[in-house]
């Protein structure tokens, strides 16, 4: 009986580390995204830039939307902030909302 009680427990905490993991991999796969998207962003304004990240979080399922979304133009450089929160099944049962935020920068060439 202790075997098995050991089995459920070990169960568990591998779901839950698989579910947390494939949150964070979602979010290093839309950071990656988002550094491409601002390193070839060349001649285009700040709302342009945005609206093309929150299209690119629609078609990566990441649950964020262009309000969430900050980015700023300098003449040199262009960084793109993005937070939002997410429902992690922690438990087979229970979602816990796990926030997430991440912030890239590139150089530009002056416009």
């Amino acid at each position: 009986m202790k075997t098995v009680i050991k089995l459920l427990v070990a169960a568990v905490v591998i779901h839950g580390a698989f579910r947390i993991g494939a949150a964070y991999w979602t979010l290093f796969q839309y950071e990656d995204a988002l550094q491409q998207i601002a390193q070839f962003a060349g001649n285009r304004q700040a709302p342009e830039v945005r609206d093309q990240a929150a299209k690119k979080a629609a078609e990566m399922g990441v649950p964020i939307t262009a309000d969430g979304l900050m980015v700023r133009r300098g003449e040199r450089e262009i960084s793109i902030e993005a937070a939002y929160t997410d429902q992690v099944q922690i438990l087979p049962t229970y979602y816990y909302p796990w926030e997430f935020k991440t912030s890239v920068k590139a150089w530009t060439r002056p416009y």
